[in-house]
Formats: C-alpha cells, sequence, structure tokens
C-alpha cells in the first residue's frame, strides 16, 4: 500500500490527523444530528444528508480522546470509504497536504490498543506528527456493532423526529 498523497489534515484535542483525499466528500459546519438511543457513546447521531441517512461518529469517544469541549460547535468531515458514508466530528480543519512515502512510519509502539487499530501511520511534518486515520477500520467499528443505521426502526425515528419539528406535536 502506498502512503504517497493528499491527505486533508484536521484537528482533535491537541492532536493533527489526516485522512486521505480520496475518501473525503465534502466538510460542513454544525449539522443537525438526531440521536440514536442505545447506540454506543462514540455514534453521536445521524443527519440527513440531501436524503441520505448519515451516521455521525464522535471523533474524541471514538478514539479515546476523553471529553469533546465544544460539543455544540463541530466540523463534519463526511468520507466516502467501501461505498458507505459517514461523518467525523473534529475540532478545525487544517489544509490538503501533499505527501510522500519519505516521511511516514508505522504508528509508534506507545500508542493505545484503539490509536493503533485506527491510525495506519504518522507523518513527520517539520514541526509535529500527522497521525493518518484508516477511514475504512472506522467505519468497520460501526459495522461490527451493527449500528449502521439503515433499519427501519431509525429511520421510522427520523421520520417521527421530522414530523415533530414541522407540525409539532400531535393534538388530542
Amino acid at each position: 500500500m502506498s502512503y504517497k498523497g493528499d491527505y486533508l489534515s484536521f484537528e482533535l484535542a491537541d492532536f493533527l490527523f489526516g485522512i486521505s483525499t480520496q475518501e473525503v466528500l465534502e466538510l460542513n459546519k454544525n449539522l443537525h444530528l438526531t440521536p440514536v438511543p442505545k447506540s454506543t457513546s462514540h455514534l453521536r447521531g445521524i443527519t440527513n444528508l440531501r436524503g441520505q441517512i448519515v451516521p455521525v461518529i464522535d471523533m474524541y469517544e471514538r478514539l479515546k480522546l476523553g471529553d469533546h469541549p465544544n460539543k455544540n460547535e463541530s466540523i463534519s468531515v463526511i468520507l466516502r470509504c467501501t461505498g458507505i458514508v459517514i461523518a467525523l466530528l473534529v475540532d478545525n480543519i487544517g489544509q490538503i497536504l501533499p505527501l510522500d512515502e519519505d516521511s511516514f512510519e508505522p504508528p509508534p509502539n506507545n500508542f493505545s490498543p484503539v490509536l493503533k487499530e485506527l491510525i495506519i501511520g504518522v507523518h513527520k511534518l517539520p514541526d509535529r506528527l500527522l497521525h493518518i486515520l484508516d477511514g475504512q477500520k472506522i467505519i468497520g467499528g460501526l459495522k461490527a456493532t451493527r449500528e449502521l443505521p439503515f433499519n427501519k426502526e431509525i429511520i421510522k425515528g427520523i421520520d417521527i423526529h421530522r414530523n415533530l419539528q414541522i407540525n409539532g406535536p400531535a393534538r388530542p
């Protein structure tokens, strides 16, 4: 696998992460989220993105970085990996960085098991490390826990929520 290419950089806590621009569809700010009852903590909710139901992942929770300081103000990186669209909640968007394999190294041994699972490796930049995430493994975590919101109960819940927003609660 080649680690040469363009990467979208973004910040979470004090870390700089990157993901291949080939997986990035778009960026959005403050998407409207519908919570998913009984889901894991890293599935913050789902959103309707131009008629498509998209799971929204809290990357603080997914990477075990602690509490998200600004849960209400987030930027969403919309990805398409293996044909599935997801949104990743991040703090700030950086630059698109063209990187060569010369600066790439495997993940350090002192990474936690969660980080080792989701990070392909790091690129050494002049002033910090860029942690490269594997979009397929982020989605794979959702598949393994059967939390992709494509079942009829969740779709029905979204429709009920949408009707409440538009029409208000039902009157007796």
